[in-house]
Order: structure tokens, then sequence, then C-alpha cells
């Protein structure tokens, strides 16, 4: 399995802000912590848009701590975000996220994704990726922590003993796709869905465009 090739993605980037500045792990435990530490490190230098991104994560994290098993071959990344939007708009932060990353699939991969509530992206009854978010509070400054985690280029049986309940995009495909270049698109599309969002704060019309895509 090659690792990620940032100069690649790099080239296929076309975000204003969300991934300029990325950060690359062979292995972690799960990026959302890395993230903490290094928004606790740099505070205010810490670029507003930091994706932490991993090859593999050792103790990646579900909803109710639920253990994400995150081998080689998958995308695991953490998107930082600088905000003034309060805590109890996370939920609607942590479903733009999934209804970017599911209009990826189907728009550019002809893969009919769909979002299971609130933070689970499944193909037919199967769980392709998910979406953890947090908030972490420093001083007045508030950074959201959207954390996502895709099967993308990994076979069925390297995410046993979850096969019977998940999915790979090679599985679906039958064949590898480039993962330099499905980072990008789902960064620029949350970075377009959350501009609109932080911009308006109308949460109705993206919520219109995700009743559709509801498991």
């Amino acid at each position: 399995m090659k690792n990620f090739d940032a100069d690649k993605y790099k080239k296929y980037l076309n975000t204003e802000d969300i991934g300029r500045n990325i950060i690359y792990a062979k292995e972690t435990g799960s990026t959302n912590d890395l993230a903490l530490k290094l928004i606790h490190k740099e505070k205010q230098n810490l670029k507003n848009g930091t994706v932490v991104l991993a090859e593999i994560q050792k103790r990646g994290r579900g909803r109710f701590g639920r253990t994400w098993l995150s081998p080689a071959g998958g995308l695991w990344f953490t998107i930082i975000l600088k905000t003034g939007l309060e805590q109890k708009k996370l939920p609607e932060i942590t479903l733009i996220a999934a209804y970017s990353v599911v209009s990826v699939l189907n728009a550019e991969y002809n893969i009919k994704a769909a979002i299971k509530w609130p933070n689970d992206i499944y193909y037919k009854r199967l769980k392709l990726g998910g979406i953890l978010s947090e908030v972490e509070r420093i001083n007045n400054n508030v950074f959201l922590i959207i954390g996502i985690g895709i099967n993308v280029n990994i076979n069925i049986e390297d995410i046993a003993p979850f096969e019977r309940e998940s999915i790979s995009i090679k599985a679906v495909l039958g064949k590898d796709i480039e993962r330099e270049l499905f980072l990008p698109e789902i960064l620029f599309y949350f970075e377009k869905n959350y501009k609109y969002y932080a911009g308006t704060k109308d949460f109705k019309t993206i919520f219109k465009k995700i009743e559709n895509l509801l498991n």
C-alpha cells in the first residue's frame, strides 16, 4: 500500500483555506487526539482549516467511545476550524460534513451513499465511513474538530471483525481510487457548504438537500 502523496494532493486541492495546511502522520492514536494536541501547542498560530491526516490510527474513535478500525488504505483525517459558532451548532456541522462526503461519492464516483443519522455514511446497509466532531475551548477561542474516517482502498477482510457490517470504496467499485484526489474533493465540497452555513446560519436550505440522502 503506497503512502499518501502530499505533493500530489496539493496539486488537486482547490480550496481557499481548508486543507491548505496539512499535517501528516504515518501512524497515530487518533487524528482527533493529535489535532487536540496541536491546538494546545499552537493556539493562535494554528492555521484555520488545518487538516491532520494519518495512514493508520491505532485508537480511532467513534461515537460513545466505540473503536473505529483504521488500517492503511483508508482516509483518516481531522479538520480543525476556528469558529465563533456555538457548541449547540456542532450536530449541524457534523451533518454538513457527512453531506459533503456523500455528495462527492454520488457526484464524482457514482456511489449511491446515504447518511445514517446523525454521523455515519452508508452504502446500502453497510457502513462506509463515520464522523466524530468535538469542541475545544481555549480562553475565548472555540475550535471545531471534525474527524472523518472513510474505508477507501481497503480489502473487506482487513476490516474484520466488522466485515459483515462494513464496506469499502474499493469493494464497491472493484478497484482502488486515488486518495490524493478524493480528499481534496471532500474538502472542496465541505468548505463550500460550511462557509455558506457559517455566513448565513441558514441550515434549513442545506437540510432540505440532506433529507434526500438520509438512510
